[in-house]
């Protein structure tokens, strides 16, 4: 009987035991779902994976461990929200799958937001920074940055609040030294009204109107001078180097480090400022004030740069007025025009200077005039001289050979010299051609 039942027991196995086994169910795949549904209440079923088609039957050989199945990634809106607790109800949401029909999000870039957000002007809090935080840095007034950011409100509000105008910085500068520097003319007339003492020294050891000199700036020189700054005020000598570094026309360098009594008059003339020579001028500045050691004239810097215009308001012709006068040399011709408003007046031959002294072409000013002069360099009478840009050279009454004959001077007729003598002015206009 046992053997039977061994038997039937072999049989069966032979039978059934190369029948492939179904893998199970990895649960990898039905935690996830499980996860969805819990959160979206959505059925089970829509967030399974496709369903895979069936193998064919294998040996038992042949039948490797099932793989392990990744969950679709789902969206991210879905499996970033936590676990609700078991006691708490999911809110109710759309009868259709998050998955097939999420909903999408509002970037944050976008235009609704883009619109309303304002632009802010960062110079405002550039500002707002020096008047709350960087005036504490270096221990200078808080004054002196209101002036250096030429902020006039500030400035005023300060003063207002009794802010002193003449206080020094610790390296012994003015703050109405630094407003003059800088430029800051509404900032000067503020400092002024409030009592900053116009004659006080900076560091660079000048006076204000003489530091405003330096630099083009019409309204300080008409708020220096109205607060009672003298217009003929001159450079203290010797000058700084702060000072020097500040100069660029090398003539006006060399006469503050080597002459004396530089007036800003002659700064204006050598810098070619006309605006600011003139104003100096309308408030009293003297054209007749010379430098102490070599005695040299605001004409003579301003006839040094070749600034026609600026000798011709030096030698007191009108800004607005244009000369009625030209004369015309023509080196070539040996002759000479006197034009009065476009019409020709009267014309003579000339002797312009011979080889070696030979008379420079250019455009001229006539800067002075003398009936009777005796020449420094060759001790000769030269009647009726009209010298052009404080030179050694002019016309004068002189004997004509109707060819190049003098040192660089231009010769004319006796008769002529008087009569152009009487007819040019001062400030009038002389060009030289070939």
């Amino acid at each position: 009987m046992a053997v039977g039942a061994l038997s039937a027991l072999f049989v069966f196995c032979a039978l059934y035991g190369n029948e492939p086994t179904t893998p199970a169910k990895s649960r990898s795949v039905e935690t996830p779902m499980l996860g969805i549904r819990k959160i979206s209440e959505a059925p089970l079923i829509q967030a399974k994976p496709p369903k895979e088609e069936p193998k064919p039957a294998a040996a038992l050989s042949d039948i490797q461990p099932p793989a392990k199945v990744l969950p679709p990634a789902p969206p991210t809106p879905v499996f970033a929200a936590p676990p609700l607790p078991a006691s708490t109800k999911p809110a109710p949401v759309a009868a259709t799958s998050p998955i097939t029909a999420a909903t999408p999000t509002r970037s944050k870039h976008s235009p609704a937001q883009s619109e309303a957000w304002a632009w802010t002007v960062f110079r405002d809090d550039v500002i707002e920074k020096f008047r709350t935080e960087l005036p504490e840095i270096g221990g200078l007034p808080l004054l002196h940055y209101a002036v250096l950011m030429d902020d006039e409100e500030w400035v005023n509000d300060l003063l207002a609040r009794g802010a002193d105008a003449n206080e020094r910085t610790p390296g012994g500068d003015t703050i109405l030294s630094t407003a003059v520097r800088v430029g800051a003319a509404k900032c000067v007339r503020a400092l002024l009204h409030a009592g900053a003492e116009v004659t006080q020294l900076g560091y660079e050891k000048q006076p204000p109107l003489a530091l405003a000199s330096l630099r083009r700036g019409v309204d300080i020189y008409r708020a220096l001078i109205a607060a009672g700054a003298d217009p003929n005020t001159r450079f203290n000598s010797p000058p700084t180097e702060a000072l020097l570094d500040r100069v660029t026309i090398k003539d006006l360098k060399n006469s503050l480090e080597d002459d004396r009594g530089v007036t800003p008059l002659i700064a204006c003339a050598s810098r070619g400022d006309v605006e600011g020579a003139a104003e100096l001028l309308r408030s009293g500045a003297s054209p007749s004030k010379c430098t102490t050691r070599y005695h040299r004239y605001p004409i003579n810097f301003a006839a040094e740069q070749g600034y026609l215009f600026l000798m011709r308001i030096i030698l007191g012709r009108q800004p607005e007025s244009e000369p009625e006068i030209l004369v015309t040399i023509d080196l070539s011709k040996q002759r000479v025009w006197v034009v009065k408003e476009g019409v020709l007046i009267d014309t003579c031959s000339v002797s312009t200077g011979r080889e070696g002294y030979n008379t420079p072409a250019g455009r001229y000013v006539i800067t002075d005039k003398h009936r009777d002069w005796t020449s420094t360099l060759y001790h000769c009478a030269m009647p009726y001289f009209m010298r052009l840009n404080c030179s050694a050279i002019g016309l004068h009454s002189g004997y004509v050979t109707g060819r190049p004959a003098s040192h660089g001077c231009i010769r004319l007729p006796y008769e002529k010299a008087k009569k152009f003598f009487g007819i040019c002015n001062v400030g009038d206009e002389v060009q030289i051609v070939h």
